[in-house]
């Protein structure tokens, strides 16, 4: 649909719903630039990069190229003493101690405007651990760009060529890239706050496997739909994304539109629409997004968007979700 739907306000985006494979809502209101807004709209996904990451993990891991439970330290040889025991699977579990963008000394608002990768990389791994590894749940981005110089450590090829050959291209996901800053593209959403445009920097691509995923809700769906039936992983590996790995010191309220309790490996469990379920929220300047999957009624939604003001939670308490 093309142009403004009176439910969903000021919001710029795309939103999916399918239940057992059939479409039950959709939603393409406003528009990128001088286009209308479809579902083959390109936006920045944030953190659901992250699940991708786990994926590309777990499928090196089939590959036997990768070890969960193994330090980093065994593939990354210059890191710090105190990031040497770490695991993989604490840091896809965000259980590894690392703190998040903002308690690393000295780093600029790393989301507006990152700096060189390597930069990155040396003031991330020089930050102190907040808690011992493997004791609690602490949300760390910059513990997935770790992840990422261990894939590409194992692989000797970017996190991002990685990603497109074991995820995007068997998924079908012919619009998402990793790695590449596209904006100025003519099918790519302008980042919005309060109506006004975001400058994205290029720097997103300094943020491998962490925050940098440009996809289309279109292609979301044929990657939840490739990860649930076997297509990039098989059904014992795939199922580490939504099991428990670490639970959350404090759980969401269960009335909340996306309510978490623990996390699995890149994947927050709790509740969504008021159902069990497993999500991947985003949340980058002038973008957010989710991806989510309800097991019971087989229903899975995807929500790309460019009014970082109005967020995910109104537009999918909006959403016929058809439970």
């Amino acid at each position: 649909m093309d142009g403004v739907d009176e439910r969903w306000g000021s919001w710029v985006g795309s939103a999916l719903v399918v239940r057992g494979g059939e479409l039950v809502d959709e939603a393409a209101t406003g528009a990128t630039g001088s286009a209308p807004c479809t579902s083959s709209t390109r936006f920045q996904a944030g953190s659901i990069s992250k699940q991708v990451m786990s994926v590309v993990v777990l499928a090196l891991g089939q590959r036997g190229r990768l070890q969960l439970d193994l330090p980093v330290g065994h593939w990354l040889d210059d890191l710090p003493a105190r990031l040497r025991p770490v695991t993989l699977a604490q840091l896809l579990s965000h259980s590894s101690g690392m703190g998040h963008w903002g308690d690393v000394p000295g780093l600029p608002p790393v989301l507006e405007s990152p700096p060189p990768r390597s930069d990155l990389l040396a003031m991330v791994t020089d930050a102190p651990l907040l808690s011992a590894p493997g004791d609690r749940f602490r949300y760390s981005g910059p513990g997935f760009l770790l992840v990422a110089a261990v894939v590409e450590a194992v692989t000797g090829t970017s996190y991002g060529e990685v990603a497109a050959e074991l995820v995007f291209s068997p998924a079908g996901m012919r619009a998402t890239t990793s790695g590449r800053f596209p904006v100025g593209d003519s099918d790519v959403a302008l980042g919005r706050r309060d109506g006004r445009e975001v400058v994205v920097d290029e720097g997103f691509s300094h943020l491998p496997g962490t925050g940098d995923l440009w996809t289309t809700t279109t292609d979301l769906l044929r990657y939840s739909s490739a990860l649930r039936h076997g297509e990039l992983l098989d059904a014992s590996a795939a199922s580490l994304l939504w099991t428990l790995h670490t639970e959350l010191d404090a759980p969401d309220p269960d009335e909340q539109p996306t309510a978490a309790r623990s996390y699995g490996y890149g994947t927050f469990l709790g509740r969504v629409a008021g159902r069990g379920a497993w999500y991947v929220p985003g949340d980058n300047p002038g973008y957010q997004s989710l991806l989510a999957h309800l097991p019971g009624p087989d229903v899975t939604i995807a929500v790309l968007g460019s009014e970082q003001a109005s967020g995910v939670g109104p537009v999918l308490m909006q959403l016929d979700t058809g439970v």
